[in-house]
């Protein structure tokens, strides 16, 4: 995902470029050497944007790189050079090959033209929290990966590794097991690629540490992420995440119905024909559609649905393993907020006046 730098790591940058240009001040004579404005040698006479004709050698070092500019007069201190490719760590990254260089040039110009670049074109797809893996495959197949079919017969080829496999229930797949995250691949990557790259990614988020803490809980790693996409697809409010998941874990314990909407709307989209009307997450539910005998409904049957209906992202993997801990027993989204906050209650009464209150704008 995309960082910004902090104040802090601009400064340290700056104390870096600053020790370079000072270190190599002391080998050339002056900053402006160094920075650019160069004091024009002999064989560098001439216009301002004359070039020399220079071939850098497989294997050269910094120094032997360094001496040679100099001799053709593209830099005043070769010495110079050398000094700033060890205090920049590229040393090493010098690319052999034939270039035309600047007859007026900075050390630093000349060094950054000879150094090696990252030239490898790259796909990059982000894949929010919350999705199902066919919303996925349309992704993936909009970033350049191939074919939204491939992505999905990408999943049903991919391995789950140890200590997730073997909690996998016969029959269910692999859905919730691809965790949402930005992914930069180089451009050739296959669909099996990318697929295997996000489940490994879920091995490594879905920490010891939080298994423990589902397992500490009652649930196993499967039960764990099938738990997090329903908190992931109720959840709006970060903070909520937890408090959501103390509730389904009220109705666990008492062997309740988690009564969860979202897996209607999973069960619901199981029908193609359903899927082409009204997508994926259809929005206003109907009597029939809360009847629906799928055993991924939690309005009609208690306890957990066999399997995640969507992929979870951390957040919500967290607040499984350290949910809340509450008397909550219901919530409702609170319409007249309109901002997916919920009201919580602990009595069927107190839940009742709230859908008065606050189920409707």
């Amino acid at each position: 995902m995309t960082r910004t730098i902090s104040p802090f790591a601009a400064a340290g940058i700056a104390v870096t470029v600053f020790i370079c240009i000072l270190a190599a001040w002391l080998v050339a004579g002056t900053p402006a050497s160094v920075r650019g404005n160069l004091p024009a040698s002999p064989a560098a006479a001439g216009k301002a944007d004359e070039t020399v004709p220079f071939t850098l050698p497989q294997g050269a070092s910094a120094g032997e790189v360094g001496r040679q500019l100099e001799q053709l007069g593209i830099i005043r201190s070769g010495r110079q050079f050398e000094l700033l490719a060890r205090l920049t760590g590229v040393q090493g990254s010098l690319s052999a090959g034939d270039y035309l260089l600047p007859a007026r040039a900075s050390a630093l110009t000349v060094l950054d033209r000879l150094t090696v670049k990252e030239a490898v074109p790259v796909l990059r797809v982000t894949f929010p929290e919350g999705l199902r893996i066919e919303e996925m495959a349309v992704l993936a197949e909009q970033a350049g990966f191939g074919p939204r079919e491939e992505f999905l017969a990408a999943v049903s080829r991919a391995q789950l590794p140890p200590g997730l496999a073997e909690y996998l229930p016969p029959g269910v797949g692999l859905q919730g097991y691809l965790f949402p995250d930005t992914y930069i691949m180089p451009v050739g990557s296959t669909m099996d690629d990318l697929v295997a790259y996000m489940i490994r990614t879920l091995d490594e988020r879905f920490t010891p540490e939080l298994r423990a803490g589902a397992a500490a809980h009652g649930l196993n790693p499967h039960e764990a992420l099938t738990l997090a996409s329903i908190v992931e697809r109720e959840a709006v409010i970060p903070e909520e995440r937890p408090l959501i998941a103390g509730v389904f874990y009220n109705r666990l314990a008492a062997g309740d119905r988690l009564g969860a909407d979202p897996t209607v709307q999973f069960a619901v989209a199981l029908d193609p024909e359903s899927v082409r009307t009204y997508g994926w997450w259809k929005k206003e539910l109907t009597i029939l559609d809360l009847e629906h005998p799928s055993p991924y409904n939690t309005r009609l049957h208690p306890g957990l649905p066999p399997g995640p209906i969507a992929c979870p992202g951390l957040a919500s993997i967290e607040a499984v393993a350290n949910p809340a801990e509450t008397d909550y027993y219901y919530f409702v989204a609170d319409a007249k907020k309109g901002d997916g906050s919920h009201v919580f209650a602990v009595t069927f009464a107190e839940h009742e006046r709230n859908i008065a209150l606050y189920g409707s704008p």
